[in-house]
């Protein structure tokens, strides 16, 4: 029996919605406007209205939280059981599908599905059978064309590729799964479409059966799900799709926005509802949102709105550069703190995950807790890791663990079988694996294709020795980068994971001349920048109960919600990411991203750009994205810190307008402090002299009084930090 108040917390958009006649119909659901309880909702109005029994109900998820969450809420609406609803990702009821009919899809009726691992290590064996190069054919990115083609619903007989191997490797990877009755994730959806297009007894029973289909998510289904679909739907069905357009941001693993622009063009006598009232944010956030979003073209529209009352302004916050943004940034989480306010009321979002490592500098000194939302710590992530067990097998050669990360990193042709002699010789002979290797070409017990590999191996290694005594800390990591040709591997890869791959190496040498900066008068830096990477590494994350600050690209936030958000790094040539691509369909898609981050922030948003970076070793000047020249200036307010020395730029800045004024504004900030009775006005670019340091120029400050700290660039010595109060600065030059 249905809850005879199924209705009454919907507003008039969603009973719209729900109450609908039967047929193919497109739910445009903004963001925040209770999409799952709307698609909950519809489900019992099937149900009750039209007599149509659950199991003859087909959902669609993209998670199992999602499906999950949705049989809950329909067992409470209904008070039924869920047992028999076919509610579940696109996977999950393939993989059901597949267990009844694994006969008709010509597999074995015990087949396993391989998860990634499985599927890279199966490819990795037929790469080394072929004895092709991994740098040539790298397995990861053979993964990624395998599972891609796929998701187009193409198999290895139907495909153009300018490499054959491409095509064969394919070919041998899909009779290896056969031959081990197996399937991987991309094949579940696959076979499931193949085996429905070759068994028209099949897919008639099926569209019989299933003659209301409901997609979670529309906007994030791939070429081969859109067609599934098509297919199960037949020409009487109904399918029911919930979708946002603007926010679909996985195009670049595969999924397509236009499906929902072709949703009407592909499924017969489409009606479209919209979803506009946002039960999440303020309308000063909808605004911004709304204001930006407008910009893109390929979209069908809608204005999201809220019946809340007034709420905090949307804040921009100009830093002078990214010291100053994370300062600001941490200054306000105090604030929120002091106040009595939760720390996980906030989140940080940032574009690229490179963006965290300075936002994590500044948490970590103020002692306040915060986790990587699903990822890594700057230090823990495998391409940091990997740079600094070169540097450690450069100070410490017997370091056996360092050794194992780099002998073979990137691919030298070394395979565990040789990693395995080198172990057992060093344990027999009681040596490190260092040592072993430069005897062992006194032996027999490896090939001459090993051995060359090894050599250039002890080449690398010999060289950063030598440079250990000539160069400072940043320039040694980056001849380390260099030598090791990890950059270099990585760019070869061409896919989203190596470009953040490559951005965090980038990041590693800005924070190499920070911490070398920071502790010049150090009589071993390298040693004391590896013990503090291996501290930082060595810390557990904060837990939930722990209450932290939330850390995450805008990626991994989408879904979620938080009362206070930062959107950070929001400087052309970032946001938008100049290194993924700059044409007009990822514009468009950078610019969906950018609605998605604002669109989390339920009473409080903050967006913050920097007029000054140090990246790819040097100190960039940047111009504010696009994006915040896209808003109104009447639906922002900027604020400015006396850390701020203001930067001319051109805010309306327009794609294609490259040329921006890098002169500071006339404008200025400054703060009394009086030292033993003689009063002196510190001003951001005002030249100090320092007794041991020298000449140089203040970039920004922070406190009061006694508590007052400068940052100051100094000519011979670099950025410092220095307390007012003892540093004895000389204004008078």
């Amino acid at each position: 029996m249905v809850d005879t108040d199924i209705y009454s917390d919907l507003n008039d958009q969603q009973i719209a919605a729900v109450q609908c006649s039967l047929g193919n119909k497109l739910i445009l659901a903004g963001a925040g406007s209770g999409k799952t309880r709307v698609l909950t909702c519809r489900v019992a109005e099937l149900i009750n209205k039209y007599d149509i029994r659950p199991s003859n109900i087909l959902a669609l998820t993209f998670t199992n939280k999602a499906s999950n969450e949705m049989k809950q809420r329909l067992e409470k609406l209904l008070r039924i059981s869920s047992q028999g609803l076919w509610f579940g990702t696109f996977h999950g009821i393939c993989r059901r599908l597949l267990k009844i009919h694994w006969k008709e899809a010509g597999i074995n009726e015990h087949f396993t599905i391989l998860d990634s691992q499985d599927q890279l290590r199966i490819i990795k064996r037929i790469i080394k059978a072929k004895n092709l190069d991994e740098n040539l054919y790298d397995p990861k990115a053979l993964q990624s064309f395998i599972n891609t083609q796929k998701d187009k619903g193409k198999r290895f007989n139907n495909i153009n590729n300018d490499d054959d191997k491409y095509r064969d490797i394919y070919k041998e990877y899909d009779e290896a799964c056969r031959q081990t009755n197996s399937v991987d994730f991309a094949d579940l959806i696959l076979l499931t479409y193949e085996m429905l297009k070759r068994n028209i007894k099949i897919l008639e029973y099926y569209n019989k059966r299933f003659k209301n289909i409901m997609v979670d998510e529309f906007q994030d289904t791939n070429t081969l799900q859109f067609n599934l679909l098509k297919l199960l739907n037949g020409t009487d069905g109904s399918l029911y799709a919930v979708g946002d357009d603007d926010q679909s941001i996985y195009g670049w693993r595969g999924a397509r926005s236009k499906n929902i622009k072709f949703f009407e063009d592909e499924f017969n006598n489409v009606e479209i509802f919209k979803l506009e009232q946002n039960y999440r944010s303020t309308n000063e956030i909808l605004s911004v949102a709304n204001n930006l979003i407008s910009y893109n073209k390929e979209r069908l529209g809608k204005n999201l709105w809220t019946n809340s009352a007034k709420g905090n302004p949307v804040y921009l916050y100009e830093a002078y550069n990214g010291d100053d943004e994370s300062n600001f940034i941490v200054e306000k989480i105090q604030e929120h703190i002091s106040s009595g306010g939760k720390r996980s009321d906030i989140a940080l979002l940032y574009r690229s995950n490179f963006l965290s490592r300075r936002l994590e500098e500044e948490l970590n000194s103020r002692s306040i807790p915060y986790r990587i939302f699903g990822g890594f710590r700057f230090f823990e992530r495998a391409e940091v890791k990997d740079v600094i067990a070169y540097l450690r097998i450069t100070v410490n050669t017997s370091d056996d663990s360092a050794f194992e990360r780099t002998v073979n990193n990137p691919p030298r042709g070394l395979g565990e079988k040789t990693i395995q002699v080198i172990r057992n010789y060093a344990k027999e002979n009681e040596l490190s694996m260092w040592d072993t290797i430069n005897q062992i070409h006194k032996t027999n017990i490896t090939s001459t294709r090993a051995l060359n590999a090894l050599n250039s191996y002890i080449s690398i290694i010999n060289e950063l020795i030598i440079n250990v005594k000539d160069l400072d800390l940043k320039n040694l990591i980056e001849k380390t980068i260099s030598l090791s040709t990890l950059t270099k591997y990585y760019e070869s890869k061409k896919n989203e994971e190596s470009l953040s791959k490559q951005e965090n190496l980038e990041e590693l040498l800005s924070t190499a001349e920070r911490f070398y900066q920071n502790n010049i008068d150090s009589e071993d830096v390298l040693s004391e920048f590896l013990d503090n990477a291996a501290l930082e590494a060595g810390e557990f994350q904060s837990k939930t109960h722990e209450d932290p600050v939330q850390l995450m690209t805008i990626h991994s936030a989408k879904g979620l919600e938080f009362p206070i958000v930062f959107l950070t790094g929001m400087d052309e040539g970032i946001f938008p990411n100049e290194n993924r691509n700059l044409n007009k369909d990822f514009l468009e898609e950078e610019r969906r991203l950018c609605y998605v981050a604002i669109t989390r922030a339920m009473q409080t948003l903050y967006i913050t750009h920097a007029n000054m970076r140090y990246m790819h070793g040097n100190n960039n000047f940047l111009i504010p994205s696009r994006f915040i020249g896209e808003i109104d200036d009447d639906l922002l307010e900027p604020i400015k810190s006396n850390s701020t020395r203001p930067f001319k730029s051109n805010k309306k800045y327009k794609m294609g307008d490259q040329k921006f004024d890098d002169e500071y504004s006339q404008e200025t900030h400054t703060e009394h402090f009086s030292q033993e009775d003689n009063s002196v006005y510190i001003k951001i670019g005002q030249r100090v002299r320092h007794l041991k340091f020298g000449n140089g120029v203040i970039l920004s400050y922070t406190g009061k009084g006694d508590s007052l700290k400068i940052h100051i660039n100094f000519e011979s010595y670099g950025k410092k930090w220095l307390v007012m109060s003892y540093a004895q600065l000389d204004f008078n030059i």
